[in-house]
């Protein structure tokens, strides 16, 4: 009964970013159209716009939340957003399908500490330890940055190869109800859903924000036409938007920051109040490191022929 009434909590918060996915088209064509998920790392994005910092600096922007990922990167496929909100993952895949863009910077992981995400073992399976995991299939998201950061953990722990095995679980609310339930031994999921399992009883066998490298990073990518047409709206944006980045970082628990969270992001009423504010990094890219890893890592994987080099993803003016 605990497990179904959590999952009833999880499709509210799924479903309730979608009811604003049909704003009406704006006209002005100065504006900057930018496609979110209701998640920590639009948090800043959205405080820039409730405290009128696209305002101050000069620039309108318009925010549009998706109910889903899909839909988000189809209408910035479509030539329908400006800016999208992703991971190097669908970055890649987004070029690969023929629309030009450029990443301008890190949304949310630039520092270790920052986007949380575990590898976490059901309370049934007896799994202690990161090694324990080998021929384990761990539940993830197929050909996603939640299979890389899955393959790559393992395979930093020492994990042969061979060994590291997965299961595709695309929706993370069955996920985590698959996980609690002994369905599968292990999972990759992201906060805020990692601190439910945890306090459901999964354990934590591995927490990405203890590693020296964050290879979960989300990023925010402009389609190569804004960058060549409104790279002045584009500045004053990055601008405002590092602005509301600073503001959390120095204030945390302050209440507008707090009900930001509250309003913007889908943190389960449940943990809210032990729930840590994220922080960020304004101004930062993703480094070359990770850029060509992650590249080679679909390669491997058959989602690229070839790798994209950090000039191609990269807008580094």
């Amino acid at each position: 009964m605990k497990i179904k009434k959590l999952l009833l909590v999880l499709l509210i918060l799924v479903m309730i970013p979608g009811l604003y996915s049909c704003k009406d088209k704006i006209s002005d064509e100065r504006s900057l159209k930018i496609g979110l998920l209701s998640i920590d790392d639009s948090l800043p994005f959205f405080l820039a716009e409730k405290m009128g910092l696209y305002e101050k600096h000069g620039v309108k922007v318009e925010l549009y939340p998706f109910g889903s990922a899909a839909d988000k990167e189809a209408a910035f496929a479509a030539g329908e957003l400006d800016g999208d909100m992703t991971d190097l993952i669908v970055a890649a895949l987004i070029k690969k399908g023929g629309t030009d863009a450029k990443i301008v910077c890190v949304a949310l992981g630039a520092e270790s500490s920052e986007g949380r995400f575990a590898l976490l073992a059901s309370p049934q399976s007896g799994i202690k330890e990161l090694r324990d995991l080998a021929n384990v299939e761990v539940a993830v998201g197929n050909n996603t940055i939640v299979h890389y950061l899955s393959d790559r953990i393992q395979l930093m722990a020492g994990t042969a190869e061979d060994q590291i095995k997965s299961t595709n679980i695309p929706s993370l609310a069955l996920r985590l109800e698959a996980l609690l339930n002994g369905q599968v031994q292990a999972a990759l999921l992201p906060d805020p859903l990692a601190s439910l399992a945890v306090m459901n009883g999964a354990v934590c066998v591995y927490d990405d924000t203890k590693s020296e490298v964050n290879l979960s990073q989300s990023i925010v990518l402009f389609s190569q036409k804004s960058l060549d047409e409104k790279s002045s709206e584009i500045e004053k944006c990055l601008a405002a938007y590092f602005e509301a980045m600073e503001y959390i970082n120095a204030n945390p628990d302050k209440e507008d920051v707090r009900q930001a969270i509250k309003e913007f992001t889908s943190v389960p009423e449940l943990i809210f109040e032990s729930y840590r504010t994220p922080s960020y990094t304004p101004g930062s890219l993703p480094s070359e490191e990770i850029i060509e890893d992650t590249m080679n890592w679909m390669v491997e994987k058959a989602l690229l022929e070839q790798a994209y080099s950090y000039s191609d993803m990269v807008y580094e003016r």
